[in-house]
């Protein structure tokens, strides 16, 4: 059996003798061996080492083998595989142990060959158990950060367009609140083609990661969206026009006033941002797309301004 670590077995039992019996039984098998005396000490030894498969007797000074079940059990976040050892031979003794939830029940006294090989097939089950959940394990990680890369660009960390195809129009409809209003902002950087010209495409990417951490900063309630180049969406819940409008000029305030540092030259941006109350008759397509003409309503108006969406 190829292991990473040693399994660790716990026997539970107050006479010496029987450890002494057992741990020779096992001594051929890679394990870790530990054992308690009575009760309370097996309760300890689950905490401290949590053990991957315990040997327990049923009969115990201060305590009913039974009854320490549940307790182990309680103590124990490894799943450990638990073994009755008893010198109880009726059948209803036998019920009893596996109705509680034990994996098997080695009558005393035992055989040395039966113990070892028990003892082998459970360890050998528990450490495939392990493993298939390490794999479970690493595949949902896997695929929550496929999912993560899906959703989101790969400069910025922000939301990409599948997010609005897939999931905006779910998030809006869990916001629609009689009294507020959900806002679709389309913030574009102005003169950005300038920046990459004067200072280089690395200085773009890293002013277009800049203005992503401002527009989360100020969006935690909210979503933003790389929408694309050097164009953000914003979608803000539960707003008031009002709020909109704070958080929008928030926004290009901070971007206006934020120096960035690019080769020993610093340099700054500014934002226009084209607003429109989301209507759910219009569908968000044709609400982004207010959004936008609002947008170069403001590029033609001198940029860097929020502006609402008006209908001609």
């Amino acid at each position: 059996m190829e292991t990473q670590k040693k399994q660790i077995v716990l026997i539970v039992d107050d006479s010496l003798l029987i450890c002494e019996q057992i741990k020779a039984a096992l001594k051929d098998t890679p394990i870790f061996i530990c054992e308690a005396h009575n009760g309370q000490e097996a309760v300890n030894m689950v905490e401290n080492y949590q053990p991957d498969l315990i040997l327990l007797d049923v009969v115990l000074p201060d305590a009913d083998g039974y009854s320490l079940f549940d307790k182990l059990k309680k103590a124990d976040k490894n799943d450990a595989v638990i073994i009755f050892l008893t010198s109880k031979d009726k059948d209803e003794d036998v019920v009893k142990g596996f109705s509680m939830g034990a994996c098997d029940y080695i009558k005393k006294p035992f055989v040395r060959g039966e113990l070892q090989s028990r003892v082998n097939a459970h360890l050998m089950i528990k450490y495939q158990k392990d493993e298939l959940n390490r794999q479970n394990q690493e595949l949902r990680t896997n695929m929550e950060k496929l999912n993560y890369m899906a959703f989101r660009d790969g400069l910025t960390g922000l939301y990409n367009r599948r997010y609005v195809v897939g999931d905006l129009a779910d998030d809006i409809r869990g916001h629609e609140k009689q009294e507020k209003k959900n806002v679709l902002i389309l913030a574009d950087i102005d003169d950005f083609k300038k920046i990459n010209d004067t200072y280089g495409h690395d200085a773009g990417d890293l002013a277009l990661v800049c203005i992503a951490n401002i527009l989360e900063g100020n969006c935690r309630q909210h979503k933003v969206v790389r929408w694309g180049g050097e164009e953000f969406l914003i979608i803000l819940f539960d707003v008031t026009e009002e709020e909109a409008f704070q958080i929008s000029e928030k926004i290009r305030t901070e971007v206006e006033m934020f120096p960035i540092f690019h080769e020993n030259v610093e340099f700054s941006c500014t934002l226009t941002l084209g607003m429109h109350i989301y209507q759910e008759s219009e569908g968000i397509e044709e609400s982004i797309n207010c959004a936008d003409k609002a947008l170069y309503r403001g590029k033609r108006s001198g940029k860097n301004c929020s502006i609402w969406y008006e209908k001609e």
